[in-house]
């Protein structure tokens, strides 16, 4: 189970994010025996169809404040980040991962506005998660003018959330703990 996932999703003046995701998790040594999986899409879908590919970087793996093991796997429409060593069995217990990576061609640059829309956890994950939230930072300058979003499975438009417009940016959380495949977005 994820007992906690926070991102703090900085939007950098080239237009990249910078983001850092902290997840605690709850391991029993089934599901999560060696480490975790992180999923991210690589294709995103524009306006009339038009398909576009996003870069990654990977920056840094922790578990419990110490370097982890990681290494990047292509999958169907994605980048698997594997964290964890082949060899190496977690005790059951709860573990904090750290997962800090670069993205670019994330933003939505339309007439009227400049928009991020961001799946916070993804919709992949096959456990339950107790709490789940973001910060989005903007550039110096940059100030939001309303922040939105939207929980539930791939597609859902449900509104188990909270959103602010702060002085920095935004912040979302969940109101409700999630069930498997549940995802928090932040617009």
């Amino acid at each position: 189970r994820i007992l906690s996932w926070h991102s703090e999703i900085v939007v950098e003046k080239s237009g990249d994010l910078l983001v850092t995701e902290t997840i605690t998790v709850r391991a029993e040594g089934k599901e999560i025996k060696r480490g975790i999986l992180r999923d991210l899409p690589v294709l995103r879908e524009g306006k009339g169809g038009l398909q576009s590919t996003k870069r990654f970087a990977v920056l840094s793996v922790k578990r419990d404040g110490k370097k982890e093991n990681y290494k990047r796997e292509r999958i169907q429409n994605g980048l698997r980040i594997r964290i964890g060593r082949a060899k190496v069995f977690l005790d059951p217990g709860t573990y904090t991962y750290e997962i800090t990576y670069r993205t670019g061609r994330q933003l939505y640059l339309e007439e009227e506005r400049d928009a991020l829309y961001w799946n916070v956890n993804g919709t992949e994950w096959g456990f339950p998660a107790d709490k789940v939230g973001a910060t989005v930072v903007l550039p110096e300058g940059i100030k939001g003018t309303k922040a939105w979003g939207y929980t539930g499975k791939r597609g859902a438009m449900g509104e188990d959330y909270r959103a602010e417009v702060t002085g920095f940016g935004a912040t979302i959380e969940a109101t409700r703990p999630f069930r498997a495949r549940e995802n928090l977005t932040v617009m």
